[in-house]
């Protein structure tokens, strides 16, 4: 935002319950200032993803942090790579090769079983405790 440009107050119509799950995620989450810093930023941070799909689907873009952005503005200036696609390229190769992306998928896969799991055996619970119900007190 430009610190010369001026505040513009608008106003905005929100249900009860979605304004009480901004309210609980803003309890938890301390960083932002207000509500209206909240809104704000997310507001941003959807023109921004927008944008960025919009140069996926084109192949021309990756939207990236600022903090990762200034790493690789820092190494292109070092020298270490010529132009930002050949950083990204680069990083990417390092990532896949040392493993560490098979490693992810593998931890999703686990926890993704887990639950899936543990959903199946909630499930058999809650079946034999109707079972035991219904055996106690008849089905009607």
């Amino acid at each position: 935002m430009n610190p010369d440009s001026k505040d513009i107050k608008i106003t905005l119509r929100i249900s009860e319950d979605d304004l009480d799950m901004i309210d609980s995620f803003l309890e938890e989450n301390m960083s932002y200032g207000s509500r209206s810093e909240f809104l704000r930023n997310c507001a941003l941070d959807f023109i921004q993803a927008k944008k960025a799909f919009k140069g996926w689907e084109s192949g021309n873009g990756v939207s990236l942090s600022k903090k990762q952005e200034e790493y690789i503005e820092r190494m292109i200036r070092m020298g270490y790579y010529p132009s930002k696609e050949d950083a990204i390229k680069s990083i990417l190769e390092y990532v896949f090769d040392s493993g560490f992306i098979k490693k992810i998928f593998e931890e999703k896969i686990e926890k993704y079983q887990e639950i899936e799991k543990s959903m199946r055996s909630n499930e058999k619970v809650s079946l034999v405790e109707k079972e035991n119900e219904e055996g106690k007190y008849g089905k009607y």
